[in-house]
Parts: structure tokens; sequence; C-alpha cells
């Protein structure tokens, strides 16, 4: 590590951490629907079919892939010369709420490319607030305790936005403004409105409260000039990352299995298990017990080599994804709810250690290339990330949709076929995926960085 950075020691104070951390409130807010129930409630009471969701799905993903690479590198070209990066967290809080606002409130004839449009809108603006945002993360300190506890406090925001999207439901409906508590357009419509009022608050306070630049790294920030690019030095400086490589092959791997379940998980909840609007309380109500996961993760990490930690998270995820797979209909909310816990605390190890890998990777990659490169290695990663869930979703859909199936049949009106691929896109092939990712971070080294103790400094006040 470069002197200047190594030489850079300083607090995290609980007030400063609590204040870099509010923007994961929004994006968890924004997308928690978007990740699993946006495509089953368009299918519900839109009359778009699956397989044109399908299809419209993968289109924006593909698309979507692209325009992250150019945020990466440019939001790195920013930072280079002066700029930094919250420009791109401000300008992408403006594009997702107009998107938002659109894609929640959609017309009552509604069409495919309606759809598709405004859910391309709104993965451009928050991949203008995702990709400089983990970056600055991840540079505001080089030293790795430090970065564990950034990125335990942003983990903990983030769930905390979902629970407070499934709580909209239930408080809605107590409050009289929402019919149901079930998941609908009527509750993506009064999401709208809270996005566009009172959402936006955190990362505005965020970007006030907080520098571009962390006090005591100005010198190092200073050496790192902006250098002559060409698609070649570009390439090189991923190409020649190997421990960033691993990372994201891993990542695609546990990406590509957990994403197949998104798509489809409302309908699996509500036409098979027999969910309806207790949807919104297992959902909402089992992310408060599962966050537990964080602090836990967080405190694994320092103590104990990264990717076995990792590695006991994914493989607790996939044994209970095929709890989730041998639940019977009717199973009653409280059996649900505990295999949820169950997944939820396995995956959010990723939210913990990965960041924490990724930092290394950062590092090697300043190191051996002389340049910063942060926001084009985290846009990289999103895009495989991305790519892969993309295809894992889409695929979920379309396969459902070649078996027939009908989202608006339930309970013994569904034929086991449709029984059948609705269990394995949602429990044995993402429990397969998660074992898999488990055992490939228990036996495959990452980098030196990621596998070796470092040097922990005493608590923060």
């Amino acid at each position: 590590m470069n002197a200047p950075l190594a030489a850079a020691v300083f607090p995290l104070t609980r007030s400063l951490l609590f204040v870099f951390a509010l923007p994961g409130i929004l994006q968890a807010f924004m997308q928690a629907p978007a990740q699993s129930l946006l495509q089953g409630i368009y299918a519900k009471e839109s009359g778009l079919t699956l397989t044109a969701l399908g299809i419209g799905l993968l289109v924006v993903r593909l698309i979507d892939f692209c325009t992250d690479f150019l945020i990466g590198f440019h939001s790195d070209r920013s930072k280079q010369n002066g700029g930094g990066r919250k420009i791109w967290i401000g300008i992408g809080m403006v594009v997702s709420v107009i998107a938002i606002w659109f894609l929640f409130r959609p017309p009552a004839q509604v069409t495919i490319t309606y759809y598709a449009s405004w859910f391309l809108v709104a993965n451009i603006g928050w991949s203008l607030i995702e990709i400089p945002y983990k970056a600055w993360i991840l540079e505001y300190s080089p030293q790795a305790a430090h970065r564990a506890r950034i990125v335990t406090w942003v983990a903990m925001f983030t769930l905390l936005g979902a629970v407070l999207f499934y709580a909209v439901g239930p408080l809605g409906k107590a409050l009289g403004l929402l019919e149901t508590a079930e998941p609908n357009m009527q509750m993506l419509r009064l999401c709208a409105v809270l996005i566009a009022v009172v959402i936006p608050l955190p990362i505005l306070v965020t970007l006030w409260r907080i520098p571009d630049q962390r006090p005591g790294l100005e010198q190092a920030a200073a050496e790192m000039k902006p250098q002559r690019e060409s698609l070649r030095h570009i390439w090189a400086s991923i190409a020649g990352n190997g421990p960033l490589l691993k990372l994201v092959g891993i990542v695609a791997v546990s990406s590509f299995m957990g994403g197949l379940p998104t798509s489809v998980l409302l309908l699996y909840l509500t036409n098979f298990l027999g969910l309806s609007g207790e949807v919104n309380a297992v959902l909402g109500l089992t992310i408060p017990i599962s966050m537990l996961g964080i602090p836990v993760w967080g405190l694994l990490v320092q103590r104990y080599p990264r990717q076995r930690v990792w590695a006991a998270g994914m493989m607790l995820a996939g044994v209970s994804f095929v709890g989730l797979g041998l639940a019977p209909p009717n199973s009653g909310v409280l059996v649900i709810a505990v295999i949820n816990c169950l997944v939820g605390f396995g995956l959010l190890s990723s939210l913990v250690v990965a960041p924490v890998i990724m930092g290394d990777t950062i590092d090697y990659g300043r190191e051996k290339f002389g340049v910063e490169r942060a926001g084009l290695y985290m846009s990289f990663q999103g895009q495989v990330l991305k790519g892969c869930s993309a295809l894992a979703a889409g695929a979920g859909l379309l396969l459902l949709g070649l078996l027939g199936f009908d989202a608006t049949r339930s309970g013994a009106d569904l034929s086991p076929q449709a029984v059948s691929g609705l269990k394995w896109i949602v429990a044995w092939l993402p429990g397969a995926g998660m074992v898999t990712t488990g055992v490939l971070l228990w036996l495959v080294p990452i980098s030196k960085q990621a596998s070796k103790a470092t040097t922990m400094e005493a608590p923060d006040s």
C-alpha cells in the first residue's frame, strides 16, 4: 500500500458513520420492489405477459450493463480531476425520483415499451448513485477495519430502507390510504409519492455533511494525477487484476443462481403458498430479524478469514432455500418467516464481506497500475452482477411462461408442471447455487490481502 495512504489514520465516529450510511435507505426503498415484486405486480394488474416482461427485463439489464461501465469510468475521471463523486450521486437522485414516479404510477393501458423504458431510466439513476457511492465508501479509508465498519453501517441502513418499503402496505391500510396490505399498483403509487417527497432527504444530508475527500488523504489523492487513457489501458487494468477477476467470478455464480427467484417470488408466495395480504408482513418483518446478521458478519469478518466467513453465510442461505421449497401450501406466516430469516441471515454476509474484499482488489489495482480505478472496478463488478441477475430473473419469467404458468391462477388450479417450475426457480436452483458459491469461497483464495490478517486499530469513539 502507498505510504501516504497507509499513514493516514483517523477515527470514525458514530455520527460520521450514521450520516455516511443514510443513502442506503433511499436505495433500498426504491429498489426493493424492483428486486422481488415489480414484475409480479405488473403481470397481475397490467395485462402484460410473463414472456413480454422477461424479454423487457433482459433488454433493460443488457443496456444497463453498458451504461454502468461509462458511469464508473467517468466517475473515476471526475475524482481525479478534483470534481469528486458527490455530483454523480446528486444527479442520480434526481433521475431516480423522476423514473420511479412514472414506473410506479403507470397509465391504465400500460405497454411493455412503457414499462421497459422507465425501468431502464430507473436503473440508470440507481447506478448513478450506487457506483460512485460504493467507490466513495471504499476510498474513504485505506484500512480494512474502517472499511468493515463503514460497510456494516451502510448494510444496516440499506436493510432499514427495505423494512420501510415493506411497512408501507400494512401502515397504509391501517391509516386508510390503501384498500389492502397486499403488494399492488395502489401501494406502488403511494411509494412513488413518498420517494418524491421524503426519501431524497437522506442523500442530501450525506452530500452536505461528508466531504468528497477524507481529511488526511488529500496528499495521497493529489499524487493520483489523471493519466492518458485508452481502451487498452482500461482493459489492462481489469484483465491484469487477478484478485478482482476471482471475486467477480464468484459473485457471478451467486448472483445468477440467487437471482432466479427474484422476479417470481411474489407469485410463489401468493399463488402457491397461499399468502396474500401477509406477504408484506412476511417480507417486512423477517428483515429486522435477519438484520441481526449485519453486526454478526461485521464482527466475524474482523476476527476470522474473510472468505471463510462469507462461505459459511452462503452455505446457510443455500440450505435455507431448500427449506423454502419443502414448505407446503398454507404453511403459515410463522414457518415462511423463519425460513426467510435464515435465507436473509446467510445472504447478508455478502453485504458485509464482499465490499471489504473489493477494497483489497481496489488497493491491488492502485498499487499495480498507479491510477485510481475504484469506480471502474465497482462498475465492472456491478455489470457482471446485473448481467447475471438479469439473465436469471428473465430466465425465471420465461421458463414459467413456457411452462404455461398463469399468474391469475392459484392453489389447486395450478398444474403440477407449474408448481414444479416454481420450486426449481425459487428453491432448488438457488439452493444449489449458494452451496456452490460457499465451496468456491472456501477453496479458492481471492488475494493475499483478502486472506491475511490485517492490523486492527483501537475502537473509535
